[in-house]
């Protein structure tokens, strides 16, 4: 009997002990595995390339976060602040620049950064403008010769004194790539027509915070954190993202739906009456005065825009502060003239006063007869251009002029638009479009827009010898006598003011709005790196 029990009390613990192991086996937890963090941008145009040398579009929000600089601009003191430059120094005459380069920093590949790589990059995109009138490379057009000194140090050779610091922080045409890309695209010199093929088939190496790891220019792109990046020391952010998403959402609906649903994390172009709703649900926002600004731009070849008294009773009879309040809902400042507030070289009272009368007596003056009817052509990915569209014909059909609206996209638009060079009679009568800078200098926007050499961007068909000698002076002036050129400029806006020949309408004010699982400081924006987030800055709530 005691056998019996002991047997028993045997198999009672045996079991117990059997229950127990199983009992650990399916309750443990597995052990926790590191969340990534994630941040999902949508951005309300599809990317138009990726050419670090070459790209002069919407591929800035993409190459911003990659790729790196020698000089960055701080918009708010306007001063040049090293990155992969840490000094520089300029001769008596402004002539010869030498800079001295980080050192440790390495490319995505591993490829060690130096002064081989920034002779190569920038020789690239002053050369392939020269030959082909491409991309932004024109900003290196006084750099004559580029010398390696030793692996950090190089010396620029300028034809003319230029202020090569602020170049060197250009939004396109001053990024550094690796020396390597010429052996992974299988090409025989940076020159090579396929390289840019490779570039922009998703192919990427620089020596930014993110690397490039995905690229569809219609859908999505992807980037991941580089963890060797040179940066990363200096910040200190260990809640920075691993993962970045920049979405392609033309619709401002679809990207309000998006940060409602949480699929989306920073939106950069929501219907503006949905921002305060969204701030009440515990959204924030950054309102960015930028450099972004709308023009119109009159089609200066073809009648009647041809004539300077029609165009002046438009830009009369045009009542601004109307199209702020109710196509920008507030989010702009009425312009003044076509470089923006706060922009080096901007001038006050570049503006026609809204007067219906003073509108009228111009009309007469033209000599047009009405009704006459002309064509506003205009971008639809924008929905402040298409508000803008409607409230314009409204108030020109107050004058007996009927408008007609031509909306297309932005790469249909930009091909009607310099036809104005060739096929003028063809060419919509008006345009609006809208710029952002290449490096902060007025050069860039009167020469891009309104130099008669400039037939990719010059919408107006604007000829006017006076104007091209006074702004191609100021260029030449600013690494001498900066104040001078300030004046030169001036000059010529107020030239192209009294001729009429295009209207600054508005400086825009640009909502960011993110979901509070992320948080954004206002220095990831700047508006020289218009639409690039700094997200090596922003922090990621797990």
């Amino acid at each position: 009997m005691r056998k019996k029990i002991y047997l028993m009390g045997v198999f009672l613990v045996i079991a117990v002990a059997i229950s127990m192991i199983l009992v650990n086996i399916y309750t443990r937890q597995p052990t926790p595995s590191l969340k990534q963090r994630i941040v999902v941008y949508a951005y309300n145009d599809k990317i138009t390339g990726i050419d670090p040398s070459i790209e002069d579009d919407t591929g800035l929000v993409v190459l911003g976060s990659i790729y790196e600089t020698l000089t960055y601009y701080d918009y708010k003191t306007g001063a040049v602040k090293p990155r992969l430059a840490i000094n520089w120094s300029v001769d008596s005459g402004g002539k010869e620049w030498m800079f001295q380069l980080r050192r440790g920093v390495k490319f995505h590949d591993g490829t060690p950064f130096n002064a081989t790589a920034v002779k190569i990059s920038i020789e690239r995109a002053r050369d392939i403008y020269r030959e082909t009138g491409r991309g932004m490379g024109y900003i290196w057009d006084a750099v004559e010769e580029i010398e390696i000194i030793d692996e950090y140090t190089i010396k620029f050779i300028l034809k003319y004194p230029q202020r090569l610091d602020l170049l060197a922080s250009g939004s396109y045409a001053a990024y550094i790539f690796s020396p390597s890309v010429i052996e992974k695209a299988n090409v025989t010199s940076y020159m090579d027509e396929k390289l840019e093929d490779w570039f922009n088939s998703g192919n990427a190496i620089g020596t930014g915070p993110y690397k490039l790891i995905s690229y569809d220019p219609t859908r999505e792109i992807r980037l991941e954190k580089y963890d060797e990046w040179w940066g990363w020391k200096e910040i200190n952010n260990p809640n920075a993202p691993d993962i970045v998403i920049i979405k392609i959402v033309t619709e401002p609906v679809a990207q309000y739906n998006g940060l409602l649903s949480g699929e989306i994390d920073i939106a950069s172009s929501i219907p503006r009456e949905n921002v305060r709703m969204l701030l009440e649900k515990g959204f924030k926002a950054i309102n960015l005065p930028t450099y972004h600004n709308f023009i119109l731009f009159f089609n200066t070849k073809r009648y009647p825009t041809n004539i300077r008294e029609f165009r002046l009773a438009i830009a009369h009879a045009l009542d601004i502060s109307r199209v702020i309040r109710d196509a920008l809902l507030g989010y702009g400042k009425p312009a003044s003239g076509i470089i923006p507030h706060e922009f080096p070289g901007h001038v006050e009272g570049l503006t026609y006063e809204y007067d219906l009368a003073e509108a009228r007596n111009y009309l007469n003056a033209s000599g047009v007869k009405l009704p006459v009817t002309i064509n506003l052509l205009y971008q639809v990915d924008y929905e402040e251009t298409r508000k803008f569209a409607e409230i314009f014909k409204s108030m020109m059909a107050e004058l007996g002029i009927i408008v007609e609206l031509n909306p297309q996209d932005w790469a249909r638009l930009k091909d009607i638009a310099k036809g104005v060079w060739t096929s003028p009679e063809e060419t919509p009568h008006l345009v609006v479009a809208d710029w952002w800078p290449t490096i902060p200098s007025p050069y860039d926007y009167l020469y891009t827009m309104l130099h008669s050499d400039s037939k990719e961007w010059n919408f107006a068909g604007f000829e006017n010898k006076a104007f091209d000698e006074l702004i191609d002076s100021a260029w030449i002036l600013e690494g001498e006598d900066y104040a001078k050129a300030m004046e030169l400029y001036e000059q010529a806006q107020r030239l192209v003011h009294e001729d009429a020949v295009v209207i600054g309408l508005w400086d825009e004010v640009r909502p960011f709005v993110y979901s509070s699982r992320i948080n954004m400081p206002e220095d990831a924006l700047n508006p020289l790196y218009m639409f690039v987030i700094r997200f090596e800055l922003v922090e990621v709530r797990l």
